[in-house]
């Protein structure tokens, strides 16, 4: 048997000693049919490892090398795990969790991410975002988007523009090409002008119309 600061049916505080260390023995009632394990205890050849003069450090270490580490001088917390995995709060208002592998968050409904100034997104390979339904996107002032290859859209419905102020397309290099099964149109309130450094051809397989 083994005193523990909580005991119950399914539930408690359960830290049993390994096998090899010193612990410290009471009888049930003086009699040495009936002992008990009172606790665990350290020595001058098993040591912690964590003590200090100000008795700043708290832990919970296990022989796999599992960790929680409550430092009272920082106000910090860390949890850690024999592969590198760490979660630590420095007391500074500040949070850092890290893997070596993968970080992975499920939600059974929904999932929040708020920040009062700035988010941040870094990916040395890929980066994908998939919707079931809408994905939308709501900028307050500027919106810049840096390709250095290719970019492709691919829309099965209507894609559908409002700008309330002026559009201006540039190419620095290569052509213009605009593909359309079911004819193009254009329409201003005002003027529409086109105008080229060389020659404007307009070449259709029917007739042309001019108004």
């Amino acid at each position: 048997r083994l005193l523990q600061p909580h005991s119950g049916s399914g539930k408690g505080f359960y830290f049993v000693p390994e096998i090899g260390e010193e612990v410290l023995v009471g009888f049930q009632g003086g009699n040495a049919e009936k002992p008990y394990v009172i606790g665990t205890q350290y020595n001058g050849k098993e040591k912690s490892g964590y003590a200090d003069k100000e008795n700043n450090i708290k832990a919970v270490h296990t022989r796999s090398g599992t960790k929680i580490i409550l430092n009272d001088s920082e106000g910090s917390i860390l949890i850690e795990d024999p592969s590198g995995n760490t979660y630590h709060m420095d007391g500074q208002g500040n949070i850092k969790v890290s893997a070596p592998k993968n970080i992975s968050f499920t939600a059974g409904q929904n999932i929040n991410i708020s920040a009062g100034q700035n988010i941040t997104t870094t990916a040395g390979m890929n980066i994908s975002a998939s919707a079931g339904m809408n994905y939308t996107q709501i900028v307050g002032v500027n919106f810049v988007s840096t390709v250095a290859g290719n970019a492709n859209h691919f829309i099965s419905g209507t894609l559908t523009e409002l700008i309330e102020g002026d559009v201006h397309n540039e190419v620095m290099k290569g052509k213009t090409t605009v593909n359309n099964d079911g004819g193009i149109e254009y329409f201003s309130e005002t003027t529409i002008s086109r105008s080229a450094e060389k020659e404007i051809q307009n070449n259709s397989g029917e007739k042309s119309k001019l108004f």
